[in-house]
């Protein structure tokens, strides 16, 4: 006999559906969203490093990024607020 299944998240005990675990869930969020947006961040950081030119670790998973580096007349930042008009 197969056993029914649960609907509800296993970390906040909602509804669970797809949505809820990619973005939803009020616990994930408080942490590993923003973790996953860090490693995103990092990686993307890593790879306009490369490309400019810079050298660095072939490791993206181990770039540290540096706060603001001007290359050519072009400044690379990391986790700086900006802001337009």
């Amino acid at each position: 006999m197969i056993e029914p299944t649960d609907s509800k998240c296993r970390i906040c005990y909602k509804a669970e559906h797809i949505q809820h675990i990619v973005a939803r869930c009020p616990t994930l969020a408080s942490s590993e969203y923003s973790n996953r947006h860090s490693k995103v961040a990092t990686y993307i950081h890593c790879t306009i490093c490369k490309h400019v030119g810079l050298q660095g670790t072939d490791k993206f998973y181990e770039h540290i990024p540096e706060r603001f580096i001007n290359v050519n007349g072009t400044t690379i930042m990391w986790d700086v607020p900006v802001i337009t008009d």
